[in-house]
Formats: structure tokens, C-alpha cells, sequence
């Protein structure tokens, strides 16, 4: 799942060794869940030579061949151009010549340490001077220093009011992901064959996010000449897959009336050396996608068509999802639903038995699945923002009803190199697949057409 920031607009496949389900797969009972396969699934993601499958990188790529090996083995067929399994998607990306800095007198705070710029213009500069809310215009033509916990529409005035450049507290979220901020590349990543019309402007605005140990060396200097610098480099491109499959309905108009159940197989990879394995973001939603993929390969084909997508690039801006929607498996205009999983691996300790369901009150999903039996519910972190979070976000813009399903959301582990297969809950995770696997099943049999709330559609 990305951070979310309100500033931030936030290549060939390698080998893998081959691992099947385990042998006793095809002896588990009609509809009953295999808990060794989700653990194998779990495994093989997070295992070392994967390291972190961040965005673009052989590893990546390697997870997504055998993401694909295993829904051919689960009788889904390939969705993807020719009726393969991958679909790729190259991405240019801008770079900088140099990390971000921000220079006060003798002081320099550098990206990455002291200071993390999401998204920034190349430079600004101007005196320093300490801002308050009550006063914007103070920050017209200056390096504004607001020494307060971050509040996007503060940041926003100073902006309006002129501000060269605002310098704000980083709020504690950031903090937890600063290295994988840190290492964020500038704005304006290109979607090749995804993107009509010009390559995205060039950012203007420079907000930094600030340590609060920064802010108090700032404080110090106020008055004194400030520059921020950050040099772009020559971009890169790189190529990510989605990995689609599909199962074929038994219905005359099957393909017009399709689902989508849907997840993320990255991860952000290796930082400072370290390898971020990413089992419950996302593995475990990945894991989930799979199963059910087992689950309904081996009956009786459902009545609606079942579409299944697993996403790259999700943390590094959704790039799979957005070329997803210029190049979908199904006409959008076909999908009756959309359901993403995203870190269902470990129990919010709030509510063990309850999932949640991301923008609960914007459709009338939700509600259904309930009364079909899913132990689920409205999601219980609203201020988080979860439902622009993921990848269904992307299909929910253009009018799919389009929610994410998750357990806990913002676990001590998150986006940490602790969130490995340790930290999970695997018998959780079997309970909580085997929850859904009849009001999945029940909407795949039904007329039932889910539709956004009145005025709540994004």
C-alpha cells in the first residue's frame, strides 16, 4: 500500500525456481481453502532472492512469471495480449543529478537525512523566516519555516500567499517510511502507451519535510539567505508486468457483466542494504487473489465471467493499475465490480474477526457481501485515507465500483524490514480467504450489480 503524502502527486523476466502447490492441493475439499498453498505463495514471495520485489527490478519481474506459472496451473487462462499471462508496462522515470538540498548559510540538510522533498521544482530560494497560519502573507518571497504539526492547508496557504519554498514538520508516518520517501524519484513518471496528450509538467511548488531536529537548527537561522536545490538527471526507463488471468463464465452475457478481484505483488525492495520483504503489503493479498483462483479453476465455472490482476509498481505510484485502465483485460464498462486485497496477513487487535472495506459507505457492496456472510465492515481508519490508497482507486475514477478489502492496515510492521512471514498471522490469513470465499462465490452466481452512492462516486 503507498504512503500517502498530500504534497506527493504521492527488464526482462529472470528465472525463479519452480514451485507448485503442494501435492495434496487437489484432495482439499470443494470450496474449503488450502492453507499450504497461500503459505507456499507467502513464501515464494518473500523468500531471500526476491529481496523486496521493488518496482522494476529483475526481482519484480521474476515474481511476476511466477505469479503467472501458478494461475495457469489453477486453470485460469491467460488475459493478457495473445492470451498470455503478462502484460507488460514501461514506465520513464525522472531522476535527480544530485539528492535534494536545502543550504542555510554554513548548514546544508540533504535528502534522505535531515530533510525528504516529494515531488519538488528544481530550485527555490529566499530569506528564511519563521511563518505561522495566522499570518500567511509573511511567507510571500520567502523560505517559510512553519514549526507546527504538518497540516496540508497550511502548507497550502503559504503556497498561495507566495511562499518560495515551505520547510513543515514531517508528520509521524513519514517518519516511519523516510528511507523508502527518500529514495522517491521526482514527479511526472510516464506510463508508456498509458498517457494521452503532453508528458507531465514539470513541478513547481517545493515543499520539504522536515526532522524535527532540522526544524530546530532552522529556527537558529532565521533572516539568513536559504536555497534548495535539487538537479534533475537523465530519466530512466524500466518495464514492470501485470500479471492477468481469467476464467470464463457459463452465462450467455458472462463477459458483460465480470468481476475483478485484484492485488499488488511488489513491494519497495532493498534500502540502505537492507531487504523490506513485504509479506503482509502485499503479499498476503497476492496470496489471497491465487487462492481464489484455485478455489473456483477446480468447480463448476461461475456464472459471471472472473477476471484476475496482479499489479506491479503499486508502490512506486500504481503504474500497473494506470496502464491497466488504458489496456484492460475486459471493457471497463464490463466490470460490475472490483475488489482489491491489501494487507490481510495480520489482525487489527481492535477487532480480530472483522475485516474492512475500504469507502464502505460509497457503494452498496459492501453491505451485500455482509449479508452473504462476510465478516466485514466500514473501514475503521477514515483519517488515513485508505480508499485513494490502492490500486482500485484507479478503476474507481473511472466509475468502477472499485473497493479494497483489508484486516489491519496499519500494523507496527508496515513498509518496515520486519514485515516478514514472522509477522504474519498464516492461519488468520487461511480463516479470513475462506470468509469470503462464499460471498465472492455468491456474487459471481448473482444478478446483484453493486452501485456507487449517490454523490459518492470519486
Amino acid at each position: 500500500m503507498k504512503v500517502l503524502v498530500s504534497m506527493a502527486a504521492a527488464l526482462s523476466i529472470a528465472a525463479t525456481p519452480a514451485v507448485s502447490a503442494p501435492a495434496h492441493a487437489s484432495k482439499v475439499g470443494a470450496g474449503k481453502v488450502c492453507a499450504d498453498c497461500v503459505k507456499a505463495t507467502m513464501q515464494r514471495l518473500v523468500a531471500p532472492d526476491m529481496k523486496g520485489r521493488a518496482c522494476g527490478t529483475a526481482e519484480e519481474n521474476a515474481a511476476a512469471r511466477w505469479l503467472a506459472d501458478r494461475l495457469k496451473a489453477y486453470h485460469a487462462k491467460g488475459a493478457a495480449p495473445g492470451g498470455g499471462y503478462l502484460q507488460a508496462v514501461r514506465f520513464r522515470t525522472p531522476t535527480y543529478a544530485a539528492p535534494p538540498s536545502l543550504t542555510v548559510g554554513g548548514v546544508t540538510l540533504t535528502q534522505g537525512r535531515e530533510i525528504v522533498a516529494l515531488e519538488p521544482g528544481e530550485a527555490a530560494g529566499g530569506p528564511l523566516a519563521l511563518v505561522g497560519l495566522a499570518a500567511p502573507e509573511a511567507a510571500a518571497g520567502k523560505v517559510a519555516v512553519y514549526d507546527a504539526p504538518y497540516d496540508p492547508k497550511a502548507v497550502a496557504a503559504f503556497v498561495r500567499a507566495g511562499a518560495a519554498a515551505v520547510v513543515v514538520l514531517a508528520p509521524e508516518r513519514m517518519l516511519r517510511a523516510w528511507d523508502q520517501l527518500a529514495a522517491r524519484a521526482p514527479g511526472g513518471v510516464e506510463i508508456l502507451g498509458a498517457e494521452a496528450g503532453p508528458a507531465p509538467a514539470a513541478p513547481t511548488q517545493v515543499v520539504v519535510f522536515a526532522r524535527p531536529e532540522a526544524i530546530a537548527r532552522l529556527k537558529a537561522l532565521e533572516g539568513q539567505a536559504a536555497r534548495f536545490a535539487a538537479p534533475r538527471g537523465q530519466p530512466t526507463v524500466g518495464t514492470t508486468y501485470n500479471v492477468l488471468g481469467v476464467i470464463p463464465g457459463a452465462a450467455p452475457d458472462a463477459d458483460r457483466q465480470a468481476v475483478l478481484l485484484s492485488a499488488h505483488y511488489d513491494h519497495v525492495g532493498v534500502k540502505n542494504g537492507v531487504v523490506y520483504p513485504g509479506a503482509n503489503d502485499d503479499a498476503s493479498g497476492t496470496a489471497a487473489v491465487l487462492e481464489f483462483a484455485r478455489l473456483l479453476g477446480s468447480g463448476k465455472a461461475p456464472r459471471r465471467t472472473v477476471h484476475f490482476a496482479l499489479f506491479g509498481c503499486e508502490e512506486a505510484g500504481g503504474h500497473g493499475a494506470k496502464y491497466f485502465l488504458a489496456h484492460p483485460s475486459a471493457p471497463l464498462a464490463d466490470l460490475v465490480a472490483n475488489l482489491e486485497f491489501e494487507m490481510i496477513g495480520v489482525p487489527d487487535p481492535a477487532d480480530r474477526t472483522r475485516l474492512m472495506l475500504t469507502g464502505w459507505e460509497r457503494t452498496d457492496l459492501g453491505p451485500a457481501l455482509k449479508d452473504h456472510g462476510a465478516s466485514i465492515g466500514p473501514d475503521r481508519y477514515p483519517e488515513e485515507n485508505f480508499f485513494q490508497r490502492s490500486d482500485n482507486y484507479q478503476l474507481a475514477r473511472k466509475g468502477v465500483v472499485a473497493q479494497t478489502i483489508s484486516a489491519w492496515p496499519i500494523p507496527p510492521t508496515y513498509h518496515q524490514p520486519t514485515d516478514d512471514l514472522d509477522h504474519v498471522d498464516l492461519p488468520f490469513m487461511a480463516e479470513v480467504i475462506q470468509s469470503l470465499a462464499e460471498p465472492i462465490r455468491w456474487l459471481l452466481n448473482s444478478d446483484f450489480r453493486p452501485e456507487w452512492t449517490e454523490g459518492m462516486r470519486p
